[in-house]
């Protein structure tokens, strides 16, 4: 019984193989019986064809009609006009000395009056000289 089941898988692996050769031999046949491309001499210009389909460029402009070209060397900037030298010769102002609680409650009046509007020209600086000196 073991010899039956043996040629019967030998049997149907050689069906298998016939068939694997069948099939390539019928693509071998179609490649073959296929049509040859053709030389290219004899192939229409695909580019040719395209161009033709394009509408022709507009002609040039006279040289009179085409605007001016701007200058291709632009100019450099003038250079920054020099600032008078910084007078050393007097310490900067400084607001009076006081305490931070008293520079707090300067700060909040200074901005309830801008907020108001009623600064009238003054200047935080003023302000505070007055404020912290009372």
């Amino acid at each position: 019984m073991a010899e039956r089941v043996n040629s019967g898988a030998l049997s149907s692996s050689r069906s298998a193989f016939a068939a694997i050769v069948a099939s390539l031999c019928a693509l071998a046949t179609a490649v073959v019986a296929a049509p040859q491309p053709q030389p290219a001499s004899e192939r229409p210009p695909h580019a040719a064809a395209r161009r033709a389909t394009r509408a022709p460029a507009p002609p040039r402009r006279p040289p009179e009609q085409r605007a001016p070209q701007p200058p291709a060397v632009e100019t450099p900037p003038a250079p920054p006009q020099e600032l008078p030298p910084l007078d050393t010769s007097t310490p900067p102002p400084s607001l009076p000395r006081a305490s931070r609680e008293r520079m707090r409650q300067c700060a909040t009046q200074w901005m309830k009056i801008r907020q108001e509007g009623r600064t009238a020209g003054t200047s935080w600086r003023e302000f505070a000289t007055r404020c912290l000196t009372r």
